[in-house]
């Protein structure tokens, strides 16, 4: 089932955000993680991808698990800085032939050891290619407090106004602090023309660490209908 026909049914969603193992030994953990998530019903399961496709077999394994074993519709996670085209192309295959219809597209970070390639440098140039290799359902990453990246929020909606053209159905923030910055911002959106549905990122806080990071990250997401409208 596509996100979007979720997100319009009218109905409060809750959604999960899960994580590959960076290791092969930790995969059967993992797993069993995410199964016990699935039990609960969410409206659907996002699961993360790492930079440059190292962990994408995971990814994919685990989004199908959840998907076949629990009746919960995936969203896999596709990022492209430090991917090559060939890469990218080859992983759209494997989603459309293990029947998954919608893909979470992310620039994603640069690895602290890696290098980003020359085929991608921005998420909106990644939706667009997947909006042209399958009837996928897309969705995208937003900032209410602005991107780490971006000098002014201005630009940043600029930026998003270009992921939304592109194919996005529908955006997942970031995590933030304060309630007043996310209403501010679907404001702007709505200023800017940009009418697809926005899921409000959450993520527990468990320790102080996790705070230095909150720009980098998002967890879980939840949605109301009103909202999905602005």
């Amino acid at each position: 089932m596509r996100i979007i026909d979720i997100l319009n049914s009218g109905k409060v969603t809750l959604s999960f955000e899960v994580f590959p193992p960076k290791k092969i030994e930790n995969f059967e953990s993992v797993q069993q993680a995410t199964e016990d998530v699935a039990t609960l019903h969410p409206s659907f399961m996002s699961v993360t991808y790492g930079a440059g496709g190292g962990t994408s077999e995971f990814t994919l394994n685990i989004a199908k698990n959840i998907r076949d074993k629990h009746g919960v519709e995936v969203l896999p996670h596709l990022t492209c800085v430090s991917s090559t085209r060939e890469h990218v192309h080859n992983m759209l295959r494997k989603f459309k032939e293990n029947g998954f219809e919608n893909i979470m597209a992310l620039r994603g970070d640069i690895p602290k050891d890696g290098t980003p390639h020359d085929d991608y440098h921005y998420a909106s140039e990644l939706i667009a290619d997947i909006k042209a290799h399958g009837n996928f359902c897309i969705g995208g990453a937003c900032y209410p407090e602005g991107h780490v990246e971006c000098a002014h929020k201005d630009e940043d909606i600029k930026n998003l106004k270009l992921k939304v053209d592109a194919g996005v159905d529908f955006l997942t923030t970031q995590m933030f602090f304060d309630n007043a910055e996310f209403f501010n911002f679907l404001y702007r959106l709505r200023e800017n023309d940009i009418r697809v549905p926005v899921l409000a990122g959450i993520m527990p806080i468990t320790n102080a660490k996790q705070l230095g990071r909150h720009r980098c990250t998002f967890r879980n997401h939840c949605s109301n209908p009103l909202q999905g409208n602005s």
